[in-house]
């Protein structure tokens, strides 16, 4: 599923160096790469999702319940 969400994207959609000043410039995006970013989007829009109008605080309450579970 990672590769195929990933298959047209450019390479600086997908990779994020800024934290590795040290890395390698040149090399592909690893399948690890590719996972981050997906998962950078996921996140982005679950949160997009959790600021609009009009929600309440049960809603924010099982957003926010649920984005600990994808962080442990």
């Amino acid at each position: 599923m990672t590769e195929a969400w990933a298959w047209g994207l450019s390479e600086d959609e997908l990779v994020d160096r800024g934290a590795s000043p040290g890395a390698d410039l040149d090399r592909r995006p690893s399948h690890a790469d590719r996972r981050r970013a997906w998962r950078r989007e996921l996140l982005a829009e679950e949160i997009g999702g959790a600021v609009r109008r009009g929600i309440t605080d049960e809603e924010i309450q099982a957003v926010a319940e649920w984005l600990l579970c994808l962080a442990t």
